[in-house]
């Protein structure tokens, strides 16, 4: 799917100079990616732990990170990435849903991203 995203940009003329540099800078492929991912996601049985103050922190400061969300709530380490949902104080329409969730590679790469209002029913909170 890459390969037509880079087709795609190349057609229209646009590159990777042209991503806006707000640390995310999504295509359509990766929303679906992100989608396909998460609903994955939410059929592992995870057992969700709550976040350190340093860790707390960490998030916290993150750029990208950071701006998802008030509170990070719960932490999970998955096939070597970590987990992370973070929650909102305002959620509901018109405003966003009420938690934020990342899976994270080592190297800080966001491999899912996705917000949502109901708690999975085979996660168990922290």
């Amino acid at each position: 799917m890459g390969w037509w995203t880079d087709r795609i940009r190349a057609w229209f003329g646009r590159g990777d100079d042209d991503i806006a540099p707000d640390g995310f800078g999504q295509s359509l492929a990766d929303d679906l990616r992100f989608l396909h991912r998460f609903r994955q996601c939410r059929r592992r049985v995870i057992r969700w732990r709550t976040p350190t103050a340093d860790e707390h922190a960490a998030i916290d400061a993150d750029l990208v990170l950071g701006r998802f969300g008030d509170d990070t709530i719960a932490l999970a380490e998955v096939d070597g990435r970590r987990w992370i949902v973070r929650e909102r104080v305002w959620h509901g329409w018109p405003d966003p849903p009420e938690f934020a969730f990342f899976a994270v590679e080592p190297d800080g790469t966001i491999w899912v991203g996705a917000d949502f209002d109901r708690w999975p029913a085979v996660w168990a909170r922290p």
